[in-house]
């Protein structure tokens, strides 16, 4: 059952990905922040098509932002996390620049106008970081991911790249800290890609998943109030490492009570 439910989603995907190319052909022409914005917006229902297809699921705790752009930032499990925000908030991408040249993935990424981040590169980066405070002052989410890698999620928030948080005290922009989890039954796979795991591979069992439970925790906004970047992010750091405990423990909690209900434990 699980290897025909993959071959539908597949073709789904590849048929919803060609409309949605299709749809957003004339706003691809447009130039100018206004094309960016329509293009975001088509990446937007784009997204809620594959959260669709995929049986993906999320749940929202604490406030959505209603801010006028903002920087979003998030802790990093997976390459579904970009569905996951991307199907909740309209938001602009800001994904590594060795991703464009994966063989077609790479092509149809590049169609939701993103910024493309070369690390290697002072200029390019520099380039990057106007674009950054540019889209945060049209009115426009970026969205980061500042530990620079993704993780399992099971120990804590990595140190976060203090580079990004350079464009939002440019801009005097909101900083939106967004914790992400998903929902893994003891002893199954985990939506979770990092370390050594091969994309295809995991893709594939992915696919296969009946559903996949992702919850998104957004933070009140921190502002820039002119604090030095590295400070900045230190502090967005905390912020979401103690709302992460507080997760944690709650999470133990119920994992606790589950087991002290169950029929075997009554025994």
């Amino acid at each position: 059952m699980a290897f025909f439910i993959r071959v539908y989603r597949i073709a789904a995907l590849i048929i919803w990905s060609a409309i949605a190319a299709i749809l957003s052909a004339p706003s691809q022409l447009r130039a100018g922040w206004k094309g960016v914005k329509d293009v975001s917006r088509f990446v937007y229902l784009w997204n809620k098509g594959v959260a669709r297809i995929i049986n993906l699921r999320v749940k929202v705790s604490g406030k959505v932002p209603s801010l006028s752009g903002g920087l979003v930032v998030s802790n990093h499990l997976s390459y579904i996390d970009i569905v996951t925000h991307g199907s909740t908030l309209p938001v602009r991408y800001s994904p590594k620049s060795d991703i464009a040249k994966w063989p077609l993935l790479g092509w149809y990424l590049a169609l939701s106008r993103p910024i493309w981040i070369d690390r290697r590169s002072k200029q390019a980066s520099k380039k990057a970081l106007e674009e950054f405070a540019e889209t945060m002052n049209n009115g426009m989410y970026l969205i980061v991911y500042p530990e620079g890698t993704s993780t399992d999620g099971k120990n804590g928030i990595l140190p976060f790249k203090s580079t990004s948080f350079e464009a939002a005290i440019a801009s005097n922009a909101p900083i939106i800290p967004v914790l992400t989890s998903y929902r893994q039954p003891p002893g199954e796979p985990t939506v979770c890609w990092y370390g050594d795991m091969t994309l295809l591979p995991h893709a594939w069992q992915v696919l296969g998943f009946p559903t996949i439970e992702a919850e998104l925790r957004f933070l009140e906004p921190v502002f820039p109030e002119g604090r030095p970047r590295k400070e900045l992010a230190s502090l967005v750091h905390e912020v979401m490492s103690l709302e992460y405990e507080k997760g944690a423990v709650l999470e133990e909690v119920e994992v606790l009570a589950r087991s002290e209900m169950s029929p075997q434990s009554a025994e």
